[in-house]
């Protein structure tokens, strides 16, 4: 796959920014503060993203398709498994012909250890790997990319290697699980010395277009019938929710940016919310009112918190201060309301909204209050 050639201004797709990102020749220091203030153009680049086939992160492979593509790069997107797989059946999967193809976003399926051989002789500048979570499936993604010449590698970690925080939002450099897959293959990818390094990126919760994991439908299907949400704990834990196009800005303001060379962000929006804050946030998008209950966590026999509801019972809220100030990033889709508006919309024209539902696990609870 040739990269062109041909330079352009690579403009972010945040709305109203005077946002730049860094030349791989540009010759001012690289500060902070000299991020807001620096024009420049970046090259063409050829990207293979390695996505994930299920769960929220999918949306991110969907969403950084658009955002290079619209800047002109040349996008190649893997997902992992195969083509006639069931969950190839629900979005961002089923957005791929009429979202990604007109871009010229080029789609294929694929295995990690399978990269070698179904695209022997490929040249990638640039490889993202949103699918693994441990060195058994990144590490065939990374060797790929040594072997096809990529200067930079993107890994889509994860925040809740985090260990818990009385003193939330989260930072870069808290305590992690050592432990933990994606932590060690941050450390793995270091080493591996990319000419222009590696970038790390933690999100949390997500939504927007294309998603397809639950989580502001959960409040949705209780509003939309009239049931309450129940919340295990006090409700005032803090949750980062974001947009998914904004986590993908984000990555793609690292492309050829020397201030991302072997650093970790959190990947994430500027605003927390708490959980009671997001039942209300819901409700408001939706026109209608909501009933919040909460419970002690484990004080019901047979309901687990982590099933019975969509978010975790500490604070998960992280902060993305690092990557506005390194990066030059602002997320397009600040506003969580209106966001959770669009949602609602297509939660409707979905037929969502119409359907039998029962919520067993809820009227456990509230049967002991």
């Amino acid at each position: 796959m040739n990269v062109n050639k041909q330079r352009f201004s690579f403009k972010r797709s945040c709305a109203g920014s005077s946002r730049k990102t860094f030349a791989q020749k540009r010759t001012l220091l690289n500060t902070p503060n000299a991020v807001n203030k620096v024009s420049f153009k970046v090259e063409n680049k050829s990207v293979l993203i390695v996505n994930t086939n299920g769960g929220g992160h999918a949306n991110i492979g969907f969403w950084l398709s658009k955002t290079l593509a619209s800047a002109k790069h040349d996008v190649t997107l893997c997902v992992v498994g195969e083509e006639t797989d069931k969950k190839m059946q629900k979005a961002p999967f089923t957005y791929f012909e009429k979202d990604l193809k007109p871009m010229g976003v080029k789609t294929m399926w694929s295995n990690p250890a399978d990269l070698k051989s179904n695209l022997s002789g490929a040249k990638f500048d640039i490889v993202c790997d949103n699918n693994g979570k441990d060195l058994d499936s990144v590490g065939p993604v990374a060797e790929f990319a040594k072997e096809a010449g990529a200067e930079q590698f993107f890994f889509v970690s994860s925040a809740g290697i985090y260990k818990p925080t009385p003193t939330p939002p989260h930072v870069e450099g808290d305590a992690v699980k050592e432990t933990a897959g994606h932590a060690i293959v941050e450390k793995h990818l270091v080493d591996m010395k990319f000419p222009k390094g590696m970038a790390s990126f933690r999100p949390q919760y997500l939504t927007g277009y294309g998603s397809n994991k639950d989580c502001e439908e959960y409040f949705f299907d209780r509003i939309q019938r009239g049931k309450p949400i129940v919340i295990p704990g006090s409700g005032d834990q803090f949750a980062s929710v974001s947009h998914a196009e904004d986590l993908a800005t984000m990555i793609a303001s690292a492309v050829d940016n020397a201030n991302a060379k072997d650093e970790i962000f959190n990947c994430v929006t500027q605003k927390g919310v708490t959980l009671r804050g997001m039942a209300e946030v819901c409700a408001k998008a939706m026109g209608k009112e909501a009933t919040i209950v909460t419970y002690k966590e484990g004080s019901v026999e047979g309901v687990e918190a982590k099933k019975q509801f969509p978010f975790r019972v500490v604070h998960f809220y992280a902060s993305s201060a690092k990557a506005m100030a390194k990066l030059g990033w602002e997320p397009k889709h600040p506003n969580l309301e209106a966001t959770l508006k669009d949602r609602y919309a297509e939660y409707c024209a979905s037929g969502r909204d119409k359907k039998e539902m029962t919520f067993e696990l809820d009227e456990k609870v509230l049967a002991t209050l």
